[in-house]
């Protein structure tokens, strides 16, 4: 429970009539174990705020009234509703702290001050950062990695040989090898299109001639024309 300090007196000038009016302010003290008024802010405070957070905990501001006026009782001259209360209420928020959003606002009212009919609360707050969470990420298993100190160098004379090994000697793959066996696949490729594509001209001959072309005529068409490419 919040602890409620007697009220202090001055005197506060009306803005109004210009005259001097009685002022009492009662000053606050919250304890950490005191239920406040929590809200999740993404950007800069003002006491509209604080208004929506009372709207939405009605019961809360309700029972924080009622222990006020059950405290300061003796102070009044006449006991006072929660309900009257609400009538005249006016909020006041202190943004005293230079806040980092988004962060974990918790309300408090600080001070109560009676001046002109107005029942002025004047609420501070304190911040909570907003915690990151990153899953766990599950660890790859290695293998156990050999210290430098315990590898020698090895002569490959000395390395034992399997009695049951063939003398066949391991041939290496190498990238100008695999180039050149490339191109003799794509060189019998190429020989195999050729050799279809003159079957099917000598085919396409034969049906519409009847007679099968010889050697010699190919070679002479093939000098007519190196002549007229000439």
């Amino acid at each position: 429970m919040p602890t409620f300090h007697p009220p202090k007196y001055s005197k506060i000038v009306n803005t109004k009539t210009g005259q001097p009016e009685p002022c009492y302010r009662f000053v606050v003290e919250s304890s950490e174990s005191d239920n406040k008024l929590a809200i999740f802010a993404e950007e800069s405070l003002s006491v509209l705020d604080v208004e929506k957070a009372l709207r939405d905990n009605t019961e809360w501001w309700n029972g924080w009234i009622a222990q006020f006026l059950e405290a300061s009782a003796k102070h009044f001259s006449k006991p006072y509703t929660v309900q009257q209360i609400h009538k005249i209420t006016k909020h006041h928020l202190s943004v005293t702290e230079d806040t980092v959003f988004p962060v974990n606002v918790f309300f408090h009212p600080h001070a109560i001050q009676i001046h002109g009919g107005i029942f002025g609360v004047e609420w501070h707050y304190e911040t909570i950062p907003v915690t990151i969470e990153i899953p766990d990420v599950p660890e790859e298993e290695t293998l156990p990695v050999s210290s430098s100190e315990s590898v020698q160098e090895m002569n490959p004379e000395e390395v034992p040989v399997d009695p049951n090994a063939t003398e066949e000697s391991l041939v290496l793959m190498t990238p100008n090898k695999d180039y050149e066996k490339h191109k003799v696949k794509e060189a019998r490729l190429k020989a195999k299109i050729a050799m279809y594509r003159a079957q099917y001209q000598m085919n396409k001959y034969y049906e519409k001639y009847g007679t099968d072309v010889t050697d010699s005529d190919t070679e002479a068409s093939d000098e007519e024309e190196e002549e007229i490419q000439l």
